[in-house]
């Protein structure tokens, strides 16, 4: 998935009235099957904790916007305030993919990741899912927790490395068993963990990986360049994973083979150009 699903985007002050509405309309029915659903109320706390640098608008790839996700630091943990997803759209992935965001981000800060819901709500379901367990219960809410799993970074160095032993056990222990992965290059599909690390296993030996570079995208994935010295070839690999709960569930990676410059870079000397050395420049 190169193009991810959604994607998110800053919310405004001048958002307030359109977020409400979202909110009462992703509420209203639980609220009312509770017989507590009132306007007035609803506004109040919505105004209590609406804060836009920390909230974010989901939208799909046309643009359309689908939701709403608030992430907040407190003292010890990240506080998940809003998590709305419009009524009609509801059932297809948008609330899996904000909440796989939100863990993401929890776990590259190995923070908790707390919120409160409704009693008796409906999402009580789906975020037991996803490894929240109750902390408190109030007369209305409840107080659920979600204790951080691996850093994303860390998990996919550290898969790197078991690579470069050739621990493919120790691998294969990092991937959830229906990992998904893409080779673009190559048009290449791996469907399941055991699919991956066999066609890796089996990759003609005499390489050596040279990691380059590590970093966690907005959207909570990791981005890396490898460099694979497979004599006399060299090779890049540009790899986007995504980590949920510790492992990785997907990955799209494009791989590239070192090669000269065409002549007529060479020849020209183009204002501004120079031949790196790419372990020293991404060092």
């Amino acid at each position: 998935m190169l193009v991810a699903p959604f994607r998110l985007e800053p919310v405004r002050h001048q958002d307030f009235e359109s977020l409400l509405a979202l909110r009462v309309r992703a509420l209203r029915p639980s609220l009312e099957r509770l017989g507590r659903f009132d306007l007035d109320r609803a506004r109040e706390r919505f105004q209590a904790t609406f804060m836009p640098p920390c909230m974010r608008y989901i939208s799909n790839p046309q643009g359309q916007r689908v939701g709403l996700v608030t992430l907040r630091p407190t003292r010890d943990a990240l506080q998940l305030d809003h998590l709305y997803v419009e009524p009609a759209l509801q059932g297809q992935g948008v609330g899996r993919w904000a909440m796989h965001w939100a863990k993401a981000q929890a776990d590259a800060q190995q923070l908790p990741l707390q919120l409160e819901v409704l009693q008796r709500s409906d999402a009580m379901r789906f975020y037991a899912r996803h490894g929240f367990s109750t902390k408190a219960e109030g007369e209305w809410d409840v107080t659920l927790r979600r204790e951080p799993t691996a850093a994303p970074k860390e998990v996919v160095s550290t898969l790197w490395a078991h690579f470069q032993a050739r621990d493919w056990e120790a691998a294969r222990a990092l991937l959830h068993d229906d990992l998904l992965a893409h080779w673009w290059t190559s048009a290449e599909r791996f469907e399941g963990a055991a699919a991956f690390i066999e066609a890796n296993a089996r990759y003609p030996e005499g390489w050596a990986i040279c990691p380059i570079h590590t970093a966690q995208q907005d959207d909570g994935r990791v981005l890396t360049i490898v460099r694979v010295n497979h004599l006399p070839h060299r090779f890049y690999a540009t790899s986007l994973f995504a980590v949920v709960d510790g492992k990785i569930q997907l990955i799209d990676e494009c791989w590239a083979q070192a090669e000269e410059p065409p002549a007529w870079r060479l020849a020209q000397r183009l204002p501004g150009w120079s031949r790196f050395d790419a372990l020293e420049a991404m060092a």
